[in-house]
């Protein structure tokens, strides 16, 4: 097994530890590590992480997640695990855990005594909830739904009719992932310039609340909440999920003086004609425009099929897709051109598993692809040794139960 690391992409040198579980953490560190940056995560002995593969799911995202990182599965919180660990800091840039809000202080680890070990660490908090605020909140347990429903991001989703739904995949955990990742490099860049190390506070809900960008000012400033839209805006004509003759939806945004001109010139629709006039941007849900764009949309989706509808409406200038499922992005010759679907090695056998390349395509230094997702404590000797530890000190944390090692994917 190849025990070197690649040095590659914009962050090679950079090296990063990981107390991650489940997607945000994980996910962020990923990104991390398709960059370049060298990852470690550690990994509880007495707590597997239930997004990795079991007997029950396939653990698909943890094979993303966790590829281009090494695996240390060790309980830091035992007397020599605890000494390893701040070992392992004392070089490392980056740190990111991924407990409840004050986890890290109930074992003694709170910023200030860590950067006692390197003044220079950036340390990574994501929690549902933040590190500080209303205790009682900021020990809360979070998953995706709940920083969705917390934020009010699931609010917005779904039927007016209905009840609330939860939007997929996951985006509280890669919103939270993302502000995790930009933050990080942000004051790694500001730490190699002073040597001060930066903690940082990602709350899942105040991820959601940042992105929900429009719908959140436009209450704050008139009071007016949103409304649950479903497939088509509840204030645009022409702004919507359509389905065509074929069954298949697409989409389409009519808004802007110029698309309006273009989809009206599309449907036969004559813009210096009342109830339209030239230079109008958007026509409202409703109005005698928004009326007479919705009649002529439906009876020109009636007559054609999705793929060509998309092509005139597209060689027309109007913003618009079919609603695409990961099949159909399989045979999309522009999905293929910018090989979106990627394969790599196994790192615990000969086998292959598919899924993204890395994102974004960098010109001078790109990212890549050079380990698959290791098994729990794979590289446990390897990262210990790099460390000076001695095979006697590692057999007896193995004995000791503070080391851990699986043989194969499902633990």
């Amino acid at each position: 097994m190849d025990n070197t690391t690649e040095q590659f992409g914009p962050l090679q040198g950079v090296k990063v530890v990981s107390l991650c579980q489940a997607i945000a953490g994980p996910f962020a560190c990923a990104l991390l590590g398709d960059w370049g940056a060298d990852v470690i995560g550690i990994e509880n002995p007495n707590g597997r992480d239930a997004s990795r593969p079991n007997r029950v799911l396939g653990g698909w995202g943890t094979q993303m997640d966790r590829r281009n990182s090494r695996s240390l599965c060790i309980d830091v919180r035992s007397e020599i695990g605890h000494k390893i660990f701040f070992k392992l800091l004392s070089n490392t840039d980056i740190m990111v855990e991924g407990f409840r809000g004050g986890q890290m202080e109930k074992w003694g680890m709170t910023d200030d005594v860590l950067w006692k070990e390197n003044p220079r660490l950036i340390i990574v908090h994501i929690s549902g909830f933040g590190q500080t605020g209303i205790p009682s909140y900021v020990t809360r347990a979070s998953f995706d739904g709940i920083g969705q429903a917390y934020s009010g991001y699931m609010e917005m989703n779904g039927f007016p009719d209905r009840l609330p739904i939860p939007a997929f995949p996951q985006p509280s955990d890669y919103f939270a992932g993302l502000f995790a990742t930009a933050s990080a490099l942000a004051a790694l860049h500001r730490a190699q310039a002073t040597g001060q190390g930066e903690s940082i506070d990602v709350a899942q809900f105040e991820a959601m609340l940042r992105c929900s960008g429009y719908y959140v000012v436009n209450y704050l400033n008139t009071g007016e909440l949103p409304k649950r839209e479903g497939s088509h805006s509840t204030t645009s004509a022409g702004y919507g999920a359509y389905r065509c003759k074929d069954g298949v939806p697409l989409y389409i945004l009519i808004i802007g003086a110029g698309v309006v001109r273009s989809a009206l010139k599309v449907l036969g629709l004559d813009i210096n004609s009342e109830p339209f006039f030239d230079g109008m941007g958007l026509c409202g849900v409703g109005t005698p425009a928004g009326d007479r764009l919705e009649e002529a949309l439906a009876k020109f989706f009636d007559s054609h099929d999705a793929a060509e509808a998309e092509k005139i409406l597209l060689n027309a200038g109007v913003p618009c897709s079919r609603i695409y499922t990961f099949a159909d992005g399989e045979k999309d010759p522009h999905y293929q051109a910018r090989q979106i679907y990627t394969h790599w090695k196994n790192a615990y056998d000969d086998g292959e598993i598919r899924g993204i390349n890395v994102v974004p395509k960098m010109k001078n230094n790109p990212g890549k692809i050079t380990r698959g997702m290791p098994l729990v404590g794979q590289h446990n000797e390897e990262i210990l040794h790099e460390m000076g530890v001695s095979d006697e000190t590692i057999s007896q944390m193995y004995e000791a139960g503070t080391l851990k090692q699986e043989r194969t994917p499902l633990g």
